[in-house]
């Protein structure tokens, strides 16, 4: 039987692990001639569709109020929508890899906002796992493609600093994991459809292929681990929870190597096991006390 921070760690993971199709299944669709903004907006209406069909046997049992559904909506339509869309603003000027890094500096974003607003006590091995983590995904980055543009850089930061809030949101809007999912994904189809119609881009896939894809990115990589990350929220704090969703870049590089025939370079996998270090100093952080590693480094 997995206790509470167990459950909570085990879905936090795995949403990332599903998260790690979105490269593949996404840039499969772009490539079918779709705009960025126009991929969104099918991905998030499909993993809408599944949600509310899964809803509607449901739908007597729920008692969330008006109030928390217009702020879930609110938060996926701003915070998730806009997160979205400015990573991929980020990688067409930085590409992908330093935009991944970027963008996974959002638990520490998310850190100093509990501590600064809410005055919530982070623990300081939360600290370290982070600083392992980024440097992990330093060395995941090929460099030979790193375009240092300050708009890149600067949309990369917006990003992380939105998904930051809709974490943070999230964890504090006590509305129900799939009400919550189904809203969060309406909020962002909605943005992506506004950005995709006044920039001239939005159109229909006719390709089967491209509509597989569509469907990857939609159930796959977006409604089941929005949802699991949310029900993860009900168990373990938002800083935890983030910390642990950053294996997301690492599964990205394995399928990538996988399904996309991606290089797997040394400092790559260098990197994978630095991330890997910090997600499992994060999941036993309850048994890891600094003060007593320090004072074992003092005695010897």
């Amino acid at each position: 039987m997995m206790s509470a921070d167990q459950r909570g760690s085990f879905y936090a993971i795995l949403s990332g692990f599903l998260y790690g199709f979105i490269g593949y299944f996404g840039l499969s669709a772009i490539n079918g001639n779709l705009s960025p903004a126009t991929m969104l907006f099918w991905r998030f209406l499909i993993s809408s569709s599944l949600i509310f069909m899964l809803l509607i046997p449901k739908y007597k049992t729920l008692t969330d109020t008006p109030k928390q559904m217009v702020w879930a909506f609110i938060n996926g339509a701003v915070y998730y929508g806009f997160s979205t869309l400015l990573y991929f603003l980020a990688c067409q000027y930085i590409g992908t890899g330093l935009a991944m890094v970027i963008f996974f500096t959002y638990p520490v974003i998310i850190m100093l906002l509990n501590y600064f607003i809410y005055g919530q006590f982070i623990p300081p091995i939360y600290y370290l796992a982070t600083l392992i983590i980024l440097f992990g995904m330093v060395l995941m980055v090929d460099m030979n493609e790193i375009g240092f543009v300050l708009f890149g850089i600067a949309f990369g930061l917006a990003s992380a600093f939105f998904y930051a809030c809709y974490i943070i949101s999230s964890k504090r809007n006590k509305i129900s994991p799939s009400l919550s999912t189904l809203l969060v994904s309406l909020g962002c189809m909605m943005t992506s459809f506004i950005v995709a119609w006044s920039g001239n881009t939005f159109s229909v896939p006719a390709a089967s292929a491209v509509w597989v894809n569509l469907l990857g990115i939609g159930i796959v990589a977006t409604a089941i681990p929005i949802l699991l990350m949310l029900h993860s929220l009900k168990y373990i704090s938002s800083e935890k929870a983030s910390i642990l969703s950053v294996l997301e870049p690492v599964f990205v590089v394995i399928f990538g190597v996988l399904l996309l025939g991606e290089e797997l370079k040394p400092w790559h996998a260098l990197g994978i096991l630095f991330v890997l270090t910090g997600a499992i100093i994060t999941l036993f952080s309850h048994k890891i006390k600094l003060s007593h590693l320090y004072a074992k480094t003092r005695s010897h």
